[in-house]
């Protein structure tokens, strides 16, 4: 009895002793893994990340979102881990405080480092993206909302503007060449507008100087206001150039250009007339009623507007066109093929129809005629 009894508590001391050892090695394990992981993690946002090369300027884009911005940091080598970035700009509260600009790294950076170098809101330059399509009412009022710099311009009139940018032309729609600008903080608005209409003027004259034979204009403004009607009309370069086409067409035969971005923009002060009797309303963008080009750009163009309107292509017959939906144009030779198209993609009937008080009725006559010539 005795024996058994020393028997059982020496195996039950035993079994003590081995859970304890056990829990011992647990512990020393988990231990070590979570100073390897904190030592990763240290690493990761701590320990300055090598640049690729001695100099490194880093863009962040005003439309530019977060998980973009870590993908491309990622990609050059300036942080390890995009996942860890986006983590850690959240657990810091930091994700909407990243300021747009240009941003000279000179130095190595942690990523904790990083994010406190463009989150400070002092880039080295700031950015500011032009769009194509604004007019130029969408620009100055994106210019005038941005941040650290001088707004001059702010109460200026745009002809008291256009006099001190030096401008020769009716108005400053369309002559501000789409892309980003990059200006050093407190320098003033001027410096954007200036740049923007100097990088215009050097496109649109060399563009103008190597158009083809189909185009149909005086001088590289008439070009620039063709390339605003181009871009209003279609996103898809292709049908740019037929659009482009269609366009140099009407222009060498004498036709309206029918163009219905230019006669809304014309009728953007008419009161809030509706849409069918704008088409009737005497504005100089009413392309239905004068004919030739509207005296002025109608938006800011692309580059792929531009060079659609020098390169107009050489397909003679091409007179019409009509929107089809899903970004798509459909083409046609004459008025008959159009208003089928019309009635087809746009109206979804069969017959044609004639309503004297929309456009219709503006157009009909003198496409008749033509098509039976």
């Amino acid at each position: 009895m005795l024996k058994l009894l020393i028997n059982k508590f020496v195996g039950c001391n035993f079994n003590m002793i081995f859970n304890l050892k056990k829990t011992s090695l647990l512990s020393k394990a988990f231990l070590v893994g979570f100073i390897i992981i904190a030592f990763y993690v240290g690493y990761v946002i701590f320990f300055p990340h090598h640049l690729p090369k001695s100099r490194v300027q880093l863009i962040v884009n005003k439309d530019q979102n977060i998980p973009q911005l870590a993908a491309a940091l990622e990609k050059n080598h300036l942080i390890s881990s995009k996942n860890a970035f986006l983590l850690l700009l959240r657990l810091l509260q930091k994700d909407k405080k990243i300021t747009a600009g240009l941003y000279n790294l000179n130095k190595a950076y942690s990523m904790w480092g990083l994010i406190r170098r463009i989150t400070n809101g002092k880039p080295d330059k700031i950015s500011f993206m032009i769009v194509e399509g604004w007019t130029f009412e969408q620009l100055k009022a994106s210019v005038d909302k941005l941040d650290n710099i001088q707004h001059l311009s702010l109460n200026m009139s745009d002809k008291d503007l256009k006099n001190v940018l030096k401008i020769d032309a009716p108005n400053l729609e369309g002559l501000f060449f789409p892309s980003t600008y990059f200006i050093a903080p407190n320098q003033t608005d001027f410096e954007i507008y200036h740049n923007a209409y100097k990088l215009m003027q050097n496109k649109i004259n060399s563009l103008f100087e190597s158009r083809t034979i189909n185009s149909y204009y005086k001088n590289p403004y008439q070009m620039l206001i063709m390339a605003s009607l181009i871009q209003k009309e279609t996103a898809i370069p292709s049908d740019m150039y037929l659009i482009s086409t269609v366009f140099n067409n009407r222009l060498r035969l004498g036709m309206k250009l029918q163009d219905d971005p230019a006669v809304f923009y014309g009728a953007h002060h008419t009161n809030g007339k509706p849409a069918h009797k704008i088409f009737v309303t005497d504005t100089p963008y009413n392309t239905y009623i004068h004919y030739g080009l509207p005296p002025t750009p109608i938006a800011i163009p692309s580059e792929n507007a531009l060079k659609a309107a020098s390169q107009p292509l050489d397909k003679p017959r091409i007179l019409f066109f009509v929107a089809i939906g899903a970004g798509k144009t459909k083409f046609s030779n004459t008025y008959r093929e159009h208003a089928g198209a019309v009635n087809k993609y746009v109206r979804r009937t069969s017959a044609p129809e004639v309503d004297d008080n929309t456009k219709d009725f503006v157009i009909y006559e003198e496409m008749k005629k033509r098509d039976e010539n």
